[in-house]
């Protein structure tokens, strides 16, 4: 199924932006950020499950949490976090739910092996917790920036080995960090994957067409069961529509 999400949305009133998304799409990975806290918005969902045919995933939040930090008091306060989520999503039966792993901060550029050591730590908590919740987590792969972690395929392996975790393939973010072809190499770990376009350059969100991502890889996967999420950084519904558009003809 293809879905719809949106950063820039999250700061609107939740039930706003639920009347622009549910016309136009099926499915809507809720980014758990600002408005959209999920916490704050599950009765708003739950009545949304309950009278539409809408279908939810959860994108959990990544602005102001870090499961990489060194401060010990700071990592377990994004595992509660992210501990929280997943059970909100276990009771209202909606899921996946993808996170982004640990971010590199300033200290941590000077020990990265550490950083990976407590994403790591971090991961094993969270997919115990998924576990009991029948809940299932997907880790994505983060694009070429400085202060990300799981940039390579090595790295994402890595992190998941032996963790009944999932992956969220970012197609737009793999291009940025020239791992398309290793990454596809994990595919029957997908449980998710996020569509947008770029130049190579930089993790710009463009919409789909717009940029030079080889969408036909896409082609490949044809054991996937899982969503197809368009992640727009254009508030405009008519942004996403276009890129349904382009991906419905290269899936069909």
């Amino acid at each position: 199924m293809i879905g719809f999400s949106c950063p820039p949305l999250t700061v609107r009133p939740f039930d706003q932006v639920s009347e622009i998304v549910i016309p136009h799409f099926e499915h809507w990975e809720i980014i758990s950020e600002a408005n959209h806290w999920l916490p704050d918005i599950q009765n708003q969902v739950k009545e949304l499950l309950e009278t539409t045919n809408m279908r939810f995933s959860i994108h959990g939040p990544y602005s102001d949490i870090n499961l990489a930090a060194f401060d010990t008091g700071t990592r377990k306060h994004a595992v509660k976090t992210f501990l929280d989520i997943i059970e909100i999503c276990g009771n209202l039966g909606i899921g996946p739910v993808t996170i982004h792993p640990g971010v590199i901060g300033p200290i941590q550029h000077w020990d990265r092996s550490r950083a990976l050591k407590h994403t790591r730590k971090s991961l094993e908590e969270l997919a115990r917790e998924a576990r009991d919740n029948s809940m299932l987590i997907a880790l994505e792969n983060m694009p070429k920036m400085r202060f990300t972690t799981c940039q390579s395929a090595q790295e994402i392996a890595q992190m998941l080995h032996d963790l009944d975790i999932g992956m969220c393939l970012d197609i737009g973010h793999a291009h940025t960090t020239d791992q398309m072809t290793e990454i596809m190499a994990l595919k029957d770990r997908f449980i998710n994957i996020h569509v947008h376009d770029n130049m190579g350059d930089k993790d710009a969100h463009l919409p789909l067409g717009q940029g030079t991502v080889d969408f036909e890889v896409l082609k490949e996967l044809d054991n996937y069961k899982g969503n197809f999420i368009i992640e727009s950084k254009h508030p405009e519904i008519k942004s996403a529509l276009a890129s349904k558009k382009f991906l419905e003809n290269i899936l069909k």
